[in-house]
């Protein structure tokens, strides 16, 4: 193609006509692409009839095709024979297809751009192939040759409007008669270069969140009593996006390969006040990965001008979000579901930080490499990321990536700072994973505290009058079955994190304490009263459990501040855990006494005895535990250090 000065020299008076000329192509590649939609929704139609059918009268009266017999034109398909079908209207429908193609042909032979020849060429053979569609009558594989676009295969229709069209914008961006801020422009007037501005204004309040990405490209034409606004969003052929405005309305056409995606395009409208027609799955050998795509049209209706350009620059401030859309939700995909993936992609949007920054980054190997750089080894092998920190987490923390990937490359901060906020954000999480179980462990010591406290009040009370052991061990159960839950937490959260061993050998070892001091309640309950010094015995055991506990939460309170880097709670962590390991050599030596004063007392009571001496040996056995929790903090602390 000759450059823009010297086409408009060489064309001379004929360059009046070219807007007119390609705002009538662009009708007509409108009309082509709903031809060969409603050719195909036939075929569809006559494999399964008992599908719903939609009409297309709406878009059809919007492109000008009024000459059909809308609601017969799909419904009204039958089948005649293997390789017959009959379709209303067909023969109006393929005989619009080659005067379509030529008008679309008009502004590019205008213009004398060279590759119009071959155009024309491929025209007059494919006219010459085109079934007649006698009596609406067609062969259901002529209209997949029409329609099909495979680079590799046989040439057709529906390739040659594709290419005719990229040609087509190109012309359109090098003849436009004036640029409004960025968008190439023909033949429009006052109120139309104030919609084209309202438009514009929002494409490019968002357009540097494609950082860098080709696509965006804006071209507009008046023809007729509308103006057309189309934007090419990306590279991909089937990916096209039509803005039609006449009065007050606004129409948006809209076609993708991925349905995903153009539901994620209509959800970004939610609010509005956009109807949309039903997206239709379209049959396209060689368009997208199976085949297919899928087209839609939204339509607004304005209340007045303001309105209707409030739409506009909020319809072109979307389009960004559409590119790399299917990469990025791939990306996302491989730590979380496939849902949440696109709920990260709609808060991107939502927010105008957007996904092309995160994909610039590397994408998914940039949160690899954080996981590499600061939790390798704390992720189960095959575990997705959701699964080891948790599906809240997980989510919370992809917000957080989208968000300082879209805002460090927009404020031009160095690649290696934004890749170590990311990492520094993941090691905190996991940080944060293992403090959780920590919080959890206290919570269950708590309970496991007042256990003890209960048996130190039930055995000194033991004889008194009004003391009740059943209310006692009421109270316990209920204690107990709430450690329970904590315990279940405590392994849930466990599981999720790769070298837990030492936290889940002192949660497991807090529960067996936990369940130990229960059934020393339980059987206090069934000890006579009036035990004496053998009570007294107990009562100092028990205290001593009391004491265990309370060191070993010191414990605990002291390695969860360990990862924050203060050496001191090492030492302090290091110094409970030896508080916890003295007290439990003092339960050895409280419960031979116990055992010794239950043994020496004049004409002991059988039950008492029995009795007296399980609860001595269940509060040993408590401080047993507590010690085995406390040295797997001590291995988890050393662990810390020599990190």
């Amino acid at each position: 193609m000759t450059a823009k000065i010297d086409i408009v020299r060489e064309l001379g008076e004929e360059a009046l006509l070219l807007p007119a000329l390609l705002g009538d192509a662009l009708a007509a590649n409108d009309r082509l692409k709903l031809r060969l939609t409603l050719l195909q929704e036939a075929a569809a139609h006559s494999r399964h009839p008992g599908e719903t059918v939609h009409s297309f009268e709406a878009e059809c009266r919007a492109a000008g095709l009024t000459d059909l017999p809308f609601e017969a034109t799909i419904g009204g398909t039958r089948v005649l024979s293997p390789e017959r079908i009959l379709v209303p209207g067909a023969e109006i429908l393929v005989k619009g297809l080659a005067a379509d193609l030529a008008t679309m042909l008009l502004p590019l032979k205008a213009a004398k751009v060279v590759i119009c020849n071959a155009f024309e060429q491929r025209l007059a053979v494919l006219a010459a192939a085109m079934p007649k569609a006698e009596h609406d009558e067609l062969a259901p594989r002529d209209i997949d040759a029409m329609t099909s676009a495979r680079r590799d295969g046989a040439d057709s229709v529906h390739l040659l409007i594709m290419d005719v069209h990229k040609a087509i914008n190109q012309l359109a961006s090098e003849m436009a008669v004036e640029t409004i801020d960025g968008a190439h422009v023909h033949h429009v007037d006052d109120q139309d270069r104030a919609r084209i501005k309202a438009f514009m204004a929002g494409l490019n309040r968002t357009s540097v969140l494609a950082f860098g990405h080709p696509g965006l490209g804006t071209t507009a034409v008046h023809s007729g009593t509308r103006l057309t606004i189309q934007n090419d969003i990306g590279t991909t052929d089937a990916h096209v996006l039509v803005v039609h405005v006449e009065d007050k309305t606004a129409s948006v056409t809209y076609t993708d390969v991925h349905r995903q995606r153009a539901k994620f395009f209509i959800s970004l409208f939610e609010g509005q006040g956009v109807t949309w027609t039903p997206l239709d799955e379209k049959s396209a050998h060689g368009v997208g990965e199976e085949d297919v795509f899928y087209l839609i049209v939204g339509r607004f209706d304005a209340a007045d001008e303001a309105a209707l350009q409030r739409f506009l620059t909020f319809l072109g401030s979307r389009i960004v979000f559409l590119i790399d859309w299917n990469k990025a939700r791939k990306a996302l995909q491989t730590f979380v579901g496939k849902g949440a993936s696109i709920e990260l992609l709609t808060f991107a949007a939502t927010n105008d930080y957007g996904h092309r920054a995160f994909l610039e980054l590397g994408g998914a190997d940039l949160v690899f490499e954080a996981i590499r750089r600061t939790a390798e080894g704390r992720i189960p092998y095959g575990a997705r990321l959701d699964e080891t920190l948790g599906a809240v987490e997980t989510n919370d923390f992809l917000r957080r990536v989208l968000r300082q990937t879209s805002e460090g490359l927009r404020a031009c901060r160095s690649t290696r700072l934004i890749r170590d906020e990311v990492q520094a954000d993941l090691s905190q999480l996991f940080d944060t994973a293992e403090s959780a179980v920590l919080a959890v462990l206290m919570r269950h010591l708590g309970i496991t505290r007042m256990l003890a406290s209960l048996l130190v009040e039930g055995l000194a009370a033991n004889g008194a009058s009004g003391s009740d052991h059943s209310r006692l061990a009421q109270k316990a159960k209920r204690m107990e079955e709430k450690a329970d839950r904590l315990t279940v937490q405590a392994r849930e959260i466990c599981a999720r994190v790769q070298h837990a061993d030492t936290l889940r050998q002192s949660v497991d070892a807090v529960e067996n304490a936990t369940d130990t001091l229960d059934e020393c309640v339980f059987l206090l309950g069934l000890m006579p009263k009036g035990s004496g010094a053998s009570g007294a015995k107990l009562a100092g055991l028990a205290e001593l459990v009391v004491d265990g506990v309370s060191h070993l939460v010191r414990a605990v309170e002291a390695v969860s501040r360990l990862p924050e880097g203060h050496r001191a709670d090492a030492t302090d962590s290091l110094q409970a855990i030896d508080a916890v390991m003295a007290v439990e050599k003092s339960a050895d030596s409280a419960e031979r006494d116990a055992i010794s004063a239950f043994m020496g007392a004049a004409s002991p009571d059988a039950r008492a005895l029995v009795l007296g001496l399980d609860v001595a040996r269940g509060l040993e056995t408590a401080t047993d535990y507590l010690a085995h929790a406390a040295l797997a903090l001590r291995d988890r602390v050393l662990e810390e250090l020599s990190a």
